[in-house]
């Protein structure tokens, strides 16, 4: 017999929480939560509102919900404790309240007194006519420089220097207040904290996150595990931003190039991209692929191209490349496979930005494997820069049930999401990342990744 799921819908997640207690019984199972918009003419000028699916509690459940202290989640019980737990029980000693509050009041003091030394520094906000005056002409989308503002330090402007200081205070305030066992106002919430550690989420992106959840939340809702958990999902959603894949225009050729170190996936992931857009979508698409270091490369791509019936061209050089473009300008896509090779060889990337200009793409994927660590992806990022990338294409996601590092990449690197690429399977194995699925792995781990099959979708 098929579970009976039931919809409530409120103006936070704590109301519609509430209703849900109120008809279903606290034993009641939160399966997804999602922003809805109600009234309004033609979808405008509507009322956000928190709609909540759940599911009643089996009434022939033979194991009653066990009394006292709640559980986050069976896999998450009795387990050994993180190493994050080990090093902060370990090192707080006894009686070392009075000394942690001390160093929390110290942090607070710091970010206040920069806050008024801003506030002081730019005075009033100007007026909308003189801030009309002063505005400089706009870049396009493509001259603009991407990335995250200049670190502090690397700028002319002192405020905006001030600005740093004060936003790295107050990320070291989070972390300290959320990875001291007893102390501060979320200390109720720290294992939910441990566990976005543990998942590799970076601890700053973690504090963050657990401070979100917390703000503005009914204290006593969110004690519970479920309900903690799906306001942190509801907060990573909201956070997430993707491109929804790549967009054709009639008419005008769309240039993409997938980029990455060596062993990301790019040339079978631009295989699926070819055949999503050549066989499913019906369009023109023509290959490209400078990848002349590894051997046998280019024969790889040709027996995908070949399989799908499109023509290929190979260039190791500008003019090349140049030749190739006007030989496919009246296609409706072209995608360039690259070279791969380390993200520290900084003069490969150089020689690589060189060969992409006559190509002139619209948009350049940058390919990053979600079974790298952070620091790795952090360097892959950094380092990759240099070919204004326009948004990141996660690789490998059937290979790894962590994924937090994937999370903290794609906050701290300013750039969206545009595909997951989830197995080997051409030109199955791929598909449009979305703010749900990120939300679900990130909180669920691999929980979730095994009911995300791209078969059953």
């Amino acid at each position: 017999m098929q579970q009976k799921l039931y919809k409530f819908k409120g103006d936070t997640l704590d109301e519609a929480y509430r209703t849900m207690r109120a008809a279903l019984g606290g034993d009641a199972v939160v399966l997804s939560t999602n922003e809805v918009v109600e009234g309004g003419v033609l979808g405008f000028l509507g009322q956000k509102k928190v709609e909540l699916t759940a599911a009643a509690p089996e009434a022939t459940s033979p194991r009653p919900a066990p009394q006292g202290k709640p559980k986050a989640a069976p896999s998450k019980t009795a387990r050994t404790p993180s190493p994050v737990e080990r090093k902060y029980l370990a090192s707080a000693p006894v009686a070392s309240d009075e000394r942690v509050s001390e160093t929390i009041a110290h942090f607070q003091k710091l970010v206040k007194e920069a806050k008024d030394r801003i506030a002081r520094a730019t005075g009033p906000p100007p007026t909308r006519t003189a801030l009309n005056a002063v505005s400089p002409t706009p870049l396009s989308k493509r001259d603009e420089t991407p990335g995250r503002p200049a670190p502090a330090g690397q700028t002319d402007d002192p405020i905006e220097e001030m600005r740093h200081g004060v936003r790295e205070v107050q990320d070291t305030l989070r972390v300290l207040m959320a990875e001291i066992t007893g102390t501060g106002p979320h200390k109720e919430f720290s294992e939910h904290y441990r566990m976005l550690v543990d998942q590799g989420i970076s601890r700053r992106t973690a504090a963050s996150l657990i401070a979100k959840a917390v703000k503005g939340g009914d204290r006593g809702a969110l004690r519970d595990p479920r309900v903690f958990r799906e306001r942190l999902k509801f907060q990573v959603r909201r956070l997430v931003k993707t491109t929804g894949g790549i967009k054709l225009v009639p008419g005008i050729r769309r240039t993409v190039a997938l980029v990455g170190a060596t062993g990301v996936g790019k040339t079978t992931n631009l295989a699926k991209l070819a055949a999503e857009f050549a066989v499913r979508e019906r369009v023109s698409v023509g290959l490209v692929t400078c990848d002349t270091y590894r051997i046998a490369a280019p024969e790889q791509l040709r027996v995908y191209a070949n399989i799908i019936g499109l023509p290929m061209k190979v260039v190791n050089e500008p003019q090349e490349m140049a030749s190739a473009m006007e030989e496919f300008r009246k296609h409706d896509l072209v995608l360039i496979d690259t070279a791969g090779g380390s993200q520290f060889n900084v003069e490969q990337i150089e020689e690589l930005k060189d060969l992409l200009a006559p190509a002139r793409p619209d948009e350049v994927l940058l390919l990053l494997s979600c079974n790298t660590q952070l620091h790795e992806l952090h360097n892959a990022v950094a380092n990759f820069r240099r070919l204004d990338p326009t948004s990141l294409f996660f690789t490998k996601l059937d290979e790894t049930r962590q994924y937090g590092a994937l999370f903290s990449a794609y906050v701290e690197s300013d750039l969206p999401l545009s595909y997951f690429s989830v197995g080997q399977d051409v030109p199955n194995d791929i598909e449009l990342a979305n703010p749900g699925k990120v939300a679900n792995l990130v909180v669920e781990g691999g929980e979730s990744r095994d009911r995300s099959s791209p078969k059953s979708a």
